[in-house]
């Protein structure tokens, strides 16, 4: 299985060095296995590296090591960037294209390019349906449940809520946290990451108990800055996203193995025939629920023992 990483901040090149790239590709896939997958990954973050390891894994595994070419992209998480890196490989004429978040995702399917698309790691509400060639992984949002773990750790007047408006998974997390504010009995502080480096700015500007770090690109590029302020200033933080090198103190995710897996579960059927709208929408049922005792003792709570019964891991 022969990988080319390329990856591409449209924002930042020229149309030259984009001629280039496609030219590059095209005479690498003089030598390609039989199949091409294009896969488009929304920003660099370790969440989506950890299901891509599993997606290549579960191909291999599958005997697809030999058979297929896979190209990836990691533009920058903005509309015009990643509508670049789907027309890239449209004109690669690329079998399969693979997105990871949901940015990447609508950028592929805004192309109508009539291209199978898989895709992974989006939250549900799943809204992509009555498309002929797109199938993929969703999984719940449960907010609700990361509240419940918050609230037994600290009493929440102020909740700031780091998320992207951009992003619709992002923008439907914040929508359910200020819905359930109210029976909660917090105040939201909305804090709108639209540029990662922009975060410490934004952060310092708000008083808040405790942060909510929703689901975005934008956040998980921003993620390790995020854990080092809250640390600073000693305040808990809760999230759908995990990082092997960096925790929230209470993390509840999408098993990134589970996302790959039925991701290349699905790009296979393709490859034998089967046409993307007769390939079931899966909603994952596995997540990864972690507890970082190091982090929550370094802040100075502590979480309950009924609590950590729970976890899938724990971080001492």
């Amino acid at each position: 299985m022969k990988v080319i990483r390329s990856n591409i901040n449209s924002s930042k090149r020229n149309a030259a060095f984009s001629c280039l790239l496609i030219f590059l590709l095209v005479t690498c896939n003089t030598f390609a296995a039989e199949k091409t997958i294009g896969v488009i990954m929304s920003g660099d973050t370790p969440y989506y590296a950890e299901v891509h390891n599993a997606f290549m894994a579960r191909l291999s595994k599958k005997g697809y090591s030999e058979k297929v070419e896979i190209l990836v992209q990691k533009p920058y998480p903005d509309p015009i960037s990643l509508s670049n890196a789907a027309r890239k490989f449209i004109a690669l004429n690329v079998d399969i294209v693979v997105t990871y978040g949901a940015p990447a995702t609508d950028a592929a399917i805004s192309e109508k390019s009539g291209i199978p698309i898989v895709y992974t790691s989006m939250y549900e509400p799943c809204k992509l349906t009555g498309f002929r060639n797109v199938t993929g992984v969703c999984s719940k949002a449960l907010v609700s449940s990361l509240l419940r773990y918050l609230k037994a750790l600290i009493t929440i007047s102020n909740l700031g809520v780091i998320y992207n408006s951009n992003e619709e998974d992002s923008l439907y997390q914040m929508q359910e946290l200020n819905r359930l504010s109210d029976q909660y009995g917090f105040k939201v502080e909305e804090i709108n990451l639209k540029i990662p480096r922009d975060v410490k700015q934004k952060l310092s500007a708000k008083r808040v108990d405790a942060l909510f770090i929703a689901s975005s690109s934008t956040t998980g590029m921003a993620f390790p800055s995020i854990i080092e302020f809250s640390t600073e200033q000693k305040i808990p933080t809760v999230s759908f996203l995990s990082d092997k090198n960096h925790y929230a103190t209470i993390t509840l995710s999408p098993a990134p193995k589970e996302q790959g897996e039925k991701a290349a579960e699905k790009v296979i059927s393709i490859l034998e025939g089967v046409p993307p709208n007769k390939i079931k929408v899966d909603i994952s049922s596995e997540t990864d629920l972690v507890f970082n005792l190091k982090e929550a003792k370094t802040i100075g709570f502590k979480i309950p023992m009924e609590l950590v019964t729970e976890a899938t891991k724990l971080i001492q």
